[in-house]
């Protein structure tokens, strides 16, 4: 059921984690073409030339290799079409032999950095945080399923296409009341055999929460048939004609509830997080208190909100063994080895993170506290006592 998976892998993930460069001359692009328009042949090169010649002109690359990815970066942009709503993520550095060029779903708008080490942030938090959303529509007399991920919508089958069968309306004799029981009776068994697909799909893994799509008068009849597991994923549900509603009414639908999910949860792991840091129970918050937990294997979810241009903090992280240090240092104080100056902080402890058990949450509807806007949620405190932690 699950959609061409587009994910990238881990290995290839601390690949470009790893990647460092002493002449600061690794480039990382996000670019997210315009929406086609009627003029979109004409305009939506221009514009994404000049969009991206801004944003290179404000990089210090001026050594040839740089020219010559600069060059290539502005064809491979200009030459998008739209890029099926996707949006174009490009690693490269010339003087390393090093391009990687990925069609990523998802919005990460405009974004050129140049430094000694690839931007990771946003694809990693992107890749970690998407999930997958099973819409299921249905009436009386058929069913639809698609799937919605990092905003594409994609139809997935008609899990149930019964032929058109006569509409029976109640006349108010007794044979067809007999006939309108006996068609409620086969309304209720079609969503039941829905509800139990919808169940198997889930069981193994095809989708992580569910959407449903109706007439509002017969939403109660569909909720009924839903297992409790359904229940417990179900995000909300929303009106619509599941025979007529296209593609784009229905995903304009179920974004917009997948947003609110998405905003409520973000909120109450931010207040959550603050709440924890305030009772010096199960929150940090600053990159001193972050990168203490991140050593001590106390984190759970690693959050950041990312900061204005000019507004960065950065970290030093051991290229041997992983320590981190809120500050630029020549070598590691734990073994000695060299220490690589991270200009976003972030960046340094996305990659202590990385293949460990932790989360990571780009923050998109709140603001973490100034200067640095780095927190995380904990799986424990190491000084807590067994009920001091039970109480968090």
């Amino acid at each position: 059921m699950a959609l061409v998976n587009s994910k990238i892998t881990l290995d290839e993930l601390q690949g470009l984690a790893s990647f460092w460069t002493e002449g600061g001359d690794a480039i990382s692009v996000y670019y997210k073409a315009p929406e086609p328009s009627e003029l979109a042949h004409r305009e939506e090169p221009l514009f994404a030339k000049e969009q991206i010649k801004q944003k290179l002109g404000a990089l210090k690359g001026s050594s040839q290799p740089d020219r010559a990815d600069v060059q290539r970066i502005v064809e491979t942009i200009s030459d998008l079409k739209g890029n099926g709503g996707r949006a174009k993520v490009i690693f490269a550095c010339k003087s390393k032999g090093i391009w990687r060029e990925f069609d990523a779903p998802g919005d990460f708008g405009c974004r050129i950095d140049m430094g000694s080490n690839f931007t990771l942030a946003p694809l990693i938090a992107q890749q970690q945080g998407r999930r997958r959303y099973c819409v299921a529509l249905a009436d009386r007399n058929r069913a639809r399923l698609l799937l919605l991920e990092a905003r594409e919508i994609a139809e997935h089958s008609q899990i149930l296409d019964e032929d058109d069968k006569e509409k029976i309306r109640t006349t108010g004799t007794s044979k067809s009341a007999h006939l309108e029981r006996k068609k409620e009776e086969q309304t209720r068994k079609h969503f039941s055999f829905l509800a139990e697909h919808l169940l198997h799909f889930h069981e193994h893994k095809d989708y992580d929460s569910l959407l449903v799509g109706c007439r509002e008068e017969m939403w109660p009849a569909i909720e009924a048939e839903l297992h409790p597991e359904l229940k417990r994923i179900l995000v909300g549900h929303f009106n619509c004609d599941p025979g007529m509603a296209a593609r784009e009414e229905i995903q304009k639908k179920a974004q917009a509830l997948v947003d609110g999910k998405d905003r409520e949860d973000e909120q109450r792991l931010m207040e959550r997080t603050m709440s924890g840091f305030a009772s010096n129970a199960l929150g940090a918050v600053g990159i001193h208190e972050v990168i203490d937990a991140l050593e001590k294997g106390e984190v759970r979810t690693l959050l950041w909100t990312s900061k204005p241009d000019g507004q960065q903090h950065s970290a030093s992280l051991c290229e041997n063994c992983g320590h981190l240090e809120a500050q630029e240092l020549k070598a590691c104080t734990l073994c000695g080895a060299k220490m690589r100056l991270y200009q976003n902080a972030e960046e340094a402890l996305l990659r202590h993170a990385l293949g460990r058990s932790i989360e990571v949450r780009e923050m998109h509807y709140t603001k973490l506290p100034m200067p640095d806007r780095i927190a995380a949620w904990l799986r424990f405190r190491a000084e807590m006592s067994t009920p001091q932690a039970l109480a968090s």
